[in-house]
């Protein structure tokens, strides 16, 4: 059994504060107090000369506003030097003259309350007023309480009698929410730390950094509840700065939410920073129970001191009020040197029936009980990794099977079109052979098998070969003896390569030969390997071939590509199997190279990625050629330069590639391909232009971890659902930005499941989250009250 002591003083009148006393019997554990004393009178108004005193003792404090290391809302133009332990001494001594000495009124208050602090059976005095003025006063030093030898600690109250909120079900673990707000000019860091070294199976802690309002809102709205608010930044005249620009104030910005916080259990709210009276008052009417605020401008290492006493006293087991009460005689001992009266700033506002909470070693202990509460459990750095190490093997399983490859390869085609426009290579004339330039050759009598004729193709040579065109490449097949002229001219220009189709794929299963005068060596095949989607994307330089009439090794854009180097730019294999074209190493695409799963063997032959540049060389027609339509131009086009002859408009030979799509709908001619096929080599070789590439496939799996993880990272730190969709959605784009960077070089990096890694990873921890709540609210907790709360 202890006494509870409440002075209440009313508002003031023409003499002084209505005030009264009252004394009551109080069971430890217990709510409900027996009311045994209750003594009236008048205390006096405040004097003049304590009125002063106090404003002096307020002034170094007080316009030291905006200054580095003040946790207050600036002001500006606020600064003075200052030097004030006279001024603190003058306020006691003012103070105690107006307490000790006054009118008869208020002494039989005062003889009543040194009567019952000398038996030792009251430690706490609860004032409870609503003037402000009263509140600002240092009411813990009058020297009553030396004179009794207590531990007396003062403690604010509403004036307004409210039933205290009744409390949920108590908690194995403290539930303590923490803001760090407003931080220019001063460090929160320490206050961060001393909060995390708390005993975690007692304590559950999430803080929020700066937030924005809706992130600040969604937490204090938690439906698992707090039991203990904590703000660290800048404050003052009722406003609490989460951030640089949110100014935040209780009865207006926030009341619901702390209203719904109480009502699942919110106990405490610790506001360490500046001028918090005002703060604590409006969260009294907003049924808060308790409250621990600062009654003037707090300077920063002040304020770290007080939360660390604070804490290393409530850890062990102290009950609050004793916690605070010593944490403020620490205080004065180690700064009242440099900021007299400091011990006095702390101050509890708590109404007179609130149950407190005992410190955290009277929670239950977790030897005792069966587990700890899942909520509880705080996610770690080893977590992150491995939920995100489990994300990642999801998507790289899922990848390895195919499931991927659909949507890479269009990822693929959506960064190669965003590229910079490439400008055409100019060292290529392309003419082709439409339905028209068929319809020419029959109207004037060029009859023969197949589009192009023998009769048309001699005139057509004749029209080139006096420009002297360095290699002329024949994509239409002709597996049959040219007329004997014909034949004799082709065989004797080394610089004509014809084609032939080995056909080993199922849409071609039968191959074609080439002219039979034409050797092997100036024979090129024409087989283009086609992805899952039909469309062209590799390009196949060579491959042993063995069918007959088509027995080359190389294809015809190698063929052609390798004609014009000549012997200058040898084609050779290194040691690693390489192939390398003077300087040039040319990357042989595997099975599952970049983002694809193919079959290996799809992936025969030496084959490279397709480094397409946006425009096809230029191109004209047969007939134009032949009618003499373009003879002025021909110079220019054909001089030291390569000529490529195919079909044109022609259904069996139009492909789709990543320039099919958007602006670049029209599918791409086959003598086209063979063209950028040929051009890729060349600019290579020549002017060394990049070739697409590909990291191996354990450096794109630590790629896509490291996006998982990062995915993680983000749900684990951000604390509002906005904050991490917005969040994740950044870094996804993010990933985007990244991998069109690296293609810009040449490099094919994994974009997709980096995207996947990122929401996978993001998806369990939410589920995670909710699994722990789920179990959380399934689990019994014991009271606080049981472990002498």
């Amino acid at each position: 059994m202890s006494k509870r002591i409440v002075l209440t003083l009313l508002e003031k009148g023409e003499k002084g504060y209505p005030a009264s006393l009252n004394i009551r019997s109080h069971r430890s554990g217990e709510q409900t107090s027996h009311e045994v004393t209750q003594v009236t009178g008048v205390l006096p108004l405040i004097p003049l000369p304590l009125q002063a005193a106090l404003q002096n003792w307020q002034r170094p404090y007080r316009t030291r506003l905006g200054l580095r290391g003040y946790r207050m809302l600036p002001k500006p133009n606020s600064e003075t030097r200052f030097s004030w332990p006279e001024k603190a001494s003058t306020l006691v001594d003012e103070l105690n003259n107006w307490l000790n000495f006054a009118p008869p009124g208020w002494q039989k208050i005062r003889d009543a309350l040194l009567q019952t602090l000398s038996r030792g059976t009251g430690s706490h005095l609860f004032l409870q007023t609503g003037d402000l003025e009263l509140q600002q006063l240092p009411w813990s030093a009058w020297d009553l309480f030396d004179r009794t030898f207590t531990s007396t600690e003062v403690i604010l109250s509403p004036l307004e009698i409210r039933q205290p909120s009744p409390r949920r079900e108590s908690r194995r673990q403290l539930r303590i929410l923490g803001v760090l707000g407003d931080q220019h000019q001063i460090d929160l860091k320490p206050d961060r730390q001393m909060f995390m070294q708390l005993d975690e199976s007692r304590a559950n802690i999430q803080f929020l950094d700066q937030p924005d309002r809706s992130a600040f809102l969604d937490a204090l709205w938690d439906e698992r509840g707090w039991d203990i608010f904590y703000f660290g930044g800048h404050s003052g005249e009722g406003l609490i700065g989460i951030n640089r620009q949110a100014h935040l104030e209780p009865s207006k910005d926030f009341k619901h939410g702390i209203r719904q916080a109480v009502t699942q259990g919110l106990q405490l709210a610790i506001f360490n920073s500046c001028d918090g009276l005002k703060l604590a008052s409006e969260l009294a009417q907003l049924n808060l129970p308790c409250s621990i605020v600062m009654r003037e401008p707090v300077p920063d290492e002040v304020a770290q001191d007080f939360l660390r006493f604070f804490l290393a006293t409530f850890e062990r087991g102290t009950p609050l009020l004793a916690a605070v009460h010593e944490a403020r005689r620490k205080l004065t001992d180690a700064w009242n040197y440099k900021y007299p009266g400091c011990g006095w700033l702390p101050v509890m506002f708590q109404h007179p029936d609130a149950v407190v909470f005992a410190g955290l070693s009277q929670l239950p202990s977790p030897q005792v009980l069966p587990s700890v509460a899942p909520s509880s459990r705080r996610i770690s750095w080893w977590m992150v990794a491995a939920i995100s190490f489990m994300a990642t093997s999801l998507v790289v399983g899922v990848r390895s099977l195919g499931g991927l490859q659909r949507w890479e390869l269009w990822w693929f085609d959506q960064l190669i079109r965003l590229r910079p426009a490439e400008v055409p290579d100019d060292r290529f004339l392309i003419v082709t052979v439409s339905e028209s330039d068929i319809q020419y050759q029959q109207q004037h009598q060029m009859e023969g098998q197949g589009s192009l004729s023998d009769a048309a193709l001699n005139q057509l040579l004749q029209k080139l070969i006096p420009y002297q065109p360095r290699v002329i490449g024949l994509d239409i097949y002709h597996d049959f003896e040219y007329e004997p002229a014909l034949a004799r001219q082709l065989a004797a220009n080394a610089r004509f390569i014809a084609s032939c189709r080995i056909g080993n794929s199922k849409a071609e299963p039968e191959g074609i030969g080439g002219p039979p005068q034409i050797p092997t060596e100036r024979l090129g095949f024409t087989d283009l390997p086609i992805d899952p989607n039909t469309a062209i994307r590799r390009q196949l330089i060579g491959a042993a071939a063995d069918r007959a009439g088509c027995s080359t090794q190389y294809a015809l854009s190698s063929r052609v590509a390798m004609t014009y180097l000549g012997s200058d730019y040898p084609i050779e294999r290194e040691p690693g199997g390489t192939l390398k074209i003077g300087n040039t190493r040319f990357p042989k695409l595997v099975h599952t190279a970049g983002g694809y799963q193919l079959e290996p063997t799809n992936a025969n032959g030496y084959q490279v990625l397709v480094n397409y540049r946006s425009q096809s060389p230029r191109t004209v027609s047969l007939a134009a050629v032949l009618s003499g339509e373009v003879d002025e131009q021909l110079a220019d086009w054909v001089s030291d330069r390569i000529v490529l002859i195919g079909l044109g408009n022609h259904k069996e030979d139009a492909h789709l590639t990543p320039y099919s799509h958007g602006a670049y709908a029209a599918k791409m001619l086959g003598v086209e391909i063979h063209a950028q096929m040929a051009s890729q080599i060349l600019s290579a070789v020549l002017d060394q232009r990049a070739l697409l590439w590909w990291y191996p496939e354990w450096m794109e799996w630590l790629w896509i971890y490291s996006w998982s993880f990062v995915g993680g990272i983000i749900v684990w730190r951000s604390q509002s659902t906005v904050g991490r969709v917005l969040f994740i959605g950044t870094t996804v784009v993010g990933v985007f930005g990244v991998c069109f960077m690296f293609l810009l070089s040449g490099a094919w990096l994994p974009l997709v499941p980096c995207a996947l890694g990122i929401f996978s990873t993001s998806g369990i921890f939410v589920a995670y989250r909710k699994l722990l709540k789920h179990r959380a609210n399934n689990t019994s907790e014991s009271d606080f009250a049981q472990a002498g709360r």
